[in-house]
């Protein structure tokens, strides 16, 4: 049997909201040089910026979610959770679940793998497993969301921004110019 301490609920949001602040010191190497390359509201950082801001902000909401729930709560300060409970069926109910464990390690990967095989083919690999995880099974489904998504991302940071992102290196990097130049974006 597991026990659960109100304040031990507040440590995962907590993380998130850390590791969020520290990594937004490490977006760019010289934020001066971003500041350069920005044409109008977007540059080299606004994406990730907006992502990590994004963790902080639902980060506070899963806090916030945490505190009405431990003032609603009729039983003890102790939560009993269940140990016959399957995997999968309430993600909800455990802050470490394995859910939330996949999905920080599908951003880190996505992270890691962008300079290495470029965005587009990083963004599809992304948004498909990341389907996958969410539980969607309709391979038409999973491959449209991957597609429309990438293209939709790639004419907004690279066409529209004028982003200059990782096209990958070697072979990667020649294919992303060939997809670029063939979606009418160089």
């Amino acid at each position: 049997m597991k026990l659960i301490s109100n304040w031990q609920r507040f440590i995962a949001p907590l993380v998130f909201v850390g590791v969020a602040l520290v990594l937004m010191s490490h977006v760019v190497e010289s934020p001066e040089r971003a500041a350069q390359v920005t044409r109008g509201i977007a540059g080299p950082s606004t994406w990730p910026d907006m992502m990590l801001w994004s963790i902080v902000f639902f980060s506070f909401v899963w806090v916030v979610q945490v505190v009405f729930v431990i003032l609603r709560s009729t039983t003890s300060s102790i939560e009993t959770i269940n140990p016959t409970q399957e995997p999968f069926s309430d993600a909800s109910s455990t802050p470490f679940s394995l859910l939330i464990g996949l999905g920080v390690i599908y951003i880190l990967l996505y992270g890691y793998l962008l300079p290495i095989i470029g965005f587009a083919t990083a963004t599809l690999i992304y948004l498909i497993s990341w389907c996958i995880l969410g539980g969607v099974r309709k391979p038409l489904l999973v491959g449209l969301i991957g597609l429309i998504g990438t293209t939709v991302l790639l004419y907004l940071f690279v066409k529209l921004a004028s982003m200059p992102l990782d096209r990958g290196q070697a072979v990667m990097g020649e294919f992303s110019i060939a997809l670029y130049r063939l979606m009418g974006i160089y």
